[in-house]
């Protein structure tokens, strides 16, 4: 049995209801469970993908390194360039 939002509401106002002390701790073992989860779920660290900011940002970064060709620096980044085997 789950007990709706008013009769709960009318046990916390301290109202006499028929529920049994088993029922109440039933369900609020199953609320504790899932709020547990939800929480396990909440503190799961998200790992994104590391990226710069732009294919420009990566190309500025060969030129720093060095490289003084456009097309070099522009594979140098991971990006293909058309008619490159």
């Amino acid at each position: 049995m789950t007990i709706d939002e008013t009769l709960l509401q009318a046990l916390a106002a301290g109202a006499t209801t028929e529920i049994k002390a088993e029922e109440l701790a039933r369900e609020l073992l199953t609320a504790r469970q899932k709020i547990r989860e939800l929480e396990r779920q909440l503190a799961t660290p998200i790992r994104l993908p590391l990226s710069s900011a732009s294919p420009v940002c990566e190309i500025e970064a060969g030129y720093a390194a060095g490289v003084s060709d456009s097309r070099q620096a522009i594979r140098e980044a991971g990006f293909p360039i058309e008619g490159d085997d």
